[in-house]
């Protein structure tokens, strides 16, 4: 389908994080797969850096969204002459300059297909010129059933044949060398280690973990808590462990990276956000090392966690609720083990990137024309 057609994608954050590991994580498979890829981003070092480093071809535009005509009249220039070609936006924003750039090649446009990935949880935009934008890209893939709905929940103008979910997935090495968590942090072995990885941020739910954590005073165990935020919130972050007096049950670990190895060696996964996230990642990076997730269920987690499976699904924002969760893993080894299992089959029979990589390429196959 892709043969001798080539696939610009377009990052336009300026700085590198979940969205920008999707890009990178896909150009390389496509890469792989003998797609020619070129890229158009933000001139910010980094993110050129880490792009050029795959071996592509990077243009920098200024990419500021629905009135940046320039950008639109730069990206034209560029993909004119490409023949049949697909520019891959990954936000709404960067799918105006798209739109834009075909409209302004008039008839050789008609070579080149608009498609985007959501990463957002979102409803959907009726004022203009949204309207005019869905009616130009050909394809719009969401990363989970309910981003899809919520977009849809306000009944906006478009074709919902052009329409697709699929979820993300992540990239995992053949070998991972785990971290040695109860040695680096004097862990006994028979202590099980639960563990959070990702932003400090009160959205993800993290007081509540802290309040839930201070429930389990009876319960010998360790709890790691991986990320940064910013310096405010980390310091009511511990303060907050200081106050609950939970202080030698809780490990600050810092950013980590990779991640995968730091993670692998933990007994439970936790995400308590208490916002909808599309497709969290997290949950899968441990369900891919065996560990079992006690999450949030108002995501799209639940799509592909099952309660009393292969992890726990508890209400956002109650702390009993969450508290119980972790006893009950906390204290059951095997129940925690079997749950393991079961999650990391799931993952790599429905979730792996693999079959990720072969969903999300039926988006270059939905032309506007059927």
């Amino acid at each position: 389908m892709l043969q001798g057609r080539k696939i610009y994608h377009i990052v336009s954050n300026s700085v590198w994080g979940g969205g920008e590991q999707f890009v990178y994580d896909l150009s390389q498979r496509q890469l792989k797969e003998g797609i020619e890829i070129e890229i158009f981003c933000k001139p910010i070092e980094k993110i050129e850096r880490k792009f050029s480093d795959l071996g592509v071809k990077v243009h920098t535009l200024h990419l500021g969204g629905a009135v940046d005509l320039w950008s639109a009249w730069r990206m034209k220039q560029i993909v004119a002459g490409s023949g049949e070609c697909y520019i891959h936006a990954h936000n709404f924003k960067d799918a105006f300059t798209a739109a834009y750039a075909r409209r302004m090649m008039g008839k050789a446009g008609e070579k080149v297909h608009v498609v985007m990935c959501r990463h957002l949880t979102r409803p959907a935009k009726r004022t203009f010129p949204y309207p005019w934008l869905y009616s130009h890209i050909d394809a719009l893939c969401f990363d989970s059933e309910l981003a899809r709905e919520t977009f849809l929940s306000t009944k906006p103008e478009i074709d919902t044949g052009k329409l697709m979910v699929v979820h993300t997935s992540i990239v995992v090495p053949e070998r991972i060398e785990a971290v040695s968590l109860r040695e680096r942090y004097s862990i006994a072995e028979g202590t099980p280690i639960a563990m959070f990885h990702g932003r400090l941020d009160p959205e993800k739910g993290l007081d509540v973990l802290v309040s839930a954590a201070a429930l389990l005073g009876d319960i010998d165990f360790r709890l790691i808590i991986v990320g940064s935020g910013s310096e405010q919130y980390t310091r009511h972050l511990q303060g907050l462990i200081a106050e609950k007096g939970i202080g030698e049950k809780v490990i600050m670990a810092g950013f980590q990276h990779p991640v995968l190895p730091f993670i692998a060696k933990a007994d439970i996964g936790i995400l308590p956000s208490t916002v909808r996230e599309g497709c969290p990642l997290s949950p899968m990076e441990y369900m891919s090392q065996a560990i079992p997730v006690v999450a949030t269920d108002n995501g799209g987690q639940k799509e592909y966690i099952e309660s009393g499976v292969n992890g726990l699904l508890v209400t956002p924002g109650d702390v009993e609720s969450l508290a119980a969760a972790l006893r009950r893993l906390l204290t059951d080894g095997e129940e925690r083990r079997e749950m393991g299992r079961k999650a990391q089959a799931d993952f790599m029979a429905e979730l792996n990137y693999d079959k990720f990589y072969e969903n999300i390429s039926a988006i270059y196959g939905m032309d506007r024309s059927k």
